[in-house]
This record gives structure tokens, sequence and C-alpha cells, in this order.
């Protein structure tokens, strides 16, 4: 098979045993060398499209308790990552939130609560979380976080906690791995805020859910969101510009 294809053969291999997924241009190759019809060829691309998802159901995690675990596993994906770009249009992102408000935001009671959450675990996730965000000061990361503008008025619990948020992302942004962007209410949206996503290294995709999360490794959903984030970013204020932004909407919560 390896031969009449003019591939390796521990590509087929690999192909056989499911630890390498093919491209749909592999796909149809494979399709035509073994003689299968339409069906065969719609029903194995279904397949190679569900096989690019990876859904995790948060109640699954809460109800086996294995929030602790499941933080580790995250921390693990990012610390394997070099370049890392995250799109919020209404909240600020995990990796550089808080502790005061990641502990509302999980609080709130249309949140995690409502798919089993228990106080204890949303302790061990804020611990987690925090851990994670050692990788913040690591000078061989990057991080590119774009907010909208939204992001810097909701809360969840006090003004306080609001306040301290802000302070923290006027901090962050000083960063030398942080680039921080917020896209402005009063400009023309270039991205559709329909849900926040994160992406690792241009090449998965994750994309949470109130009761869930998708990892997305198809290459053609990646290099939509990648492109969408860029065209994103190219309107956003950035730098300096951003933390004023962010000041100026502090100033007004003190008032």
């Amino acid at each position: 098979m390896a031969r009449h294809l003019g591939w390796q053969q521990t590509k087929v291999s690999k192909l056989e045993l499911g630890t390498q997924l093919p491209t749909l241009e592999e796909l149809d190759i494979w399709v035509a060398a073994v003689g299968a019809g339409e069906r065969e060829r719609a029903e194995l691309g279904e397949l190679l499209a569900a096989a690019h998802i990876v859904y995790s159901v948060w109640s699954d995690v809460y109800r086996s308790r294995s929030v602790a675990a499941r933080q580790a596993q995250i921390g693990a994906a990012e610390a394997a990552t070099r370049l890392i770009r995250e799109y919020q249009p209404a909240m600020v992102p995990g990796i550089v939130q808080t502790v005061s408000y990641t502990r509302e935001m999980l609080s709130a009671p249309g949140g995690p609560v409502l798919v089993g959450a228990a106080p204890d675990e949303i302790e061990g996730l804020i611990a987690q979380r925090v851990k994670r965000q050692e990788l913040l000061y690591q000078s061989d990361r990057r991080f590119q976080i774009m907010l909208g503008q939204a992001a810097l008025t909701v809360h969840f619990g006090t003004a306080d906690t609001l306040l301290g948020q802000l302070d923290r992302l006027v901090m962050l942004a000083g960063l030398v791995s942080v680039d921080l962007g917020v896209l402005l209410d009063a400009s023309p949206s270039p991205i559709l805020p329909i849900a926040g996503f994160s992406l690792h290294d241009d090449e998965t995709l994750i994309v949470e859910t109130l009761t869930g999360e998708q990892l997305i490794d198809n290459p053609e959903e990646v290099a939509a969101h990648v492109k969408s984030f860029e065209v994103a970013w190219n309107t956003a204020v950035v730098g300096p510009d951003a933390v004023a932004l962010i000041q100026g909407v502090a100033a007004e919560l003190h008032g």
C-alpha cells in the first residue's frame, strides 16, 4: 500500500492505527487507491471531522472530582506552547485573572454551579489557575490577549474586585511576554463576538462554553480563527493605548 501511494510505510501504519490523522487530500488519495465509493468517502470524511474535535463536558469533570487534574492537563498543554493567543469579547481570560475575579466569576449563579461545581472544587480550580499563570513571567513565551471593551466593565461581584483586575491587566501589559489589545465598542467590529477562543501555537483551537470545552485541531478551522484573530488585532488598541484605555475605565469606576 505504501509503495502504491508513494508514502513512507510508517505513515501508512500510523494512519491505520489512528496515531496520525490524514488530510482531506490524503483521504481522497487513499479512497481512490482502495477503490472505495462516494458513500465510503462521505462516511470517512465525517469521521475525520469528528476526530479533529475533543469535547470535555464540565459536569463529568465535577462529578468525577477531577477538577485539579483537568486544570493540570490544561497547564501542561500551555507549558508546551510558545505562543498563546486568546480572544474574549466580554470577560477577562483565565490566564490573567486575579484570584478574587476568578472566585466571583466561578461562583456566579449562572456559572459552573449549574453543572455541579462545589465550593471546594472552585477553590481547587483557582489554585491550579494561579499556578498556570507562572508562564506569564517566562521571557521565552508570548501571550497575545485581546479583549472586547465590554470585558473591562462586566463584573461578577464587587466593583473593587473589577478594579483590582484592571490594575492587574495594566501591570501584566508591562511584561515582555504579554501583548494586550482591546477592541473598541465605538469602532466597527471586525470579528463576530459569538464566543471567546484561544489558539496554541496556531495549531490547536480551544473554545469554551458554559457546559464544556472543545479542543479542535482541524487545520481549516484553526486557520480561520488565526485569520480572524489577526484581522481583529490589527484594528484593536494595543500597548500603551490599551493601558491608557484601561486606566480610564478604572478612573470612571473610582468616580
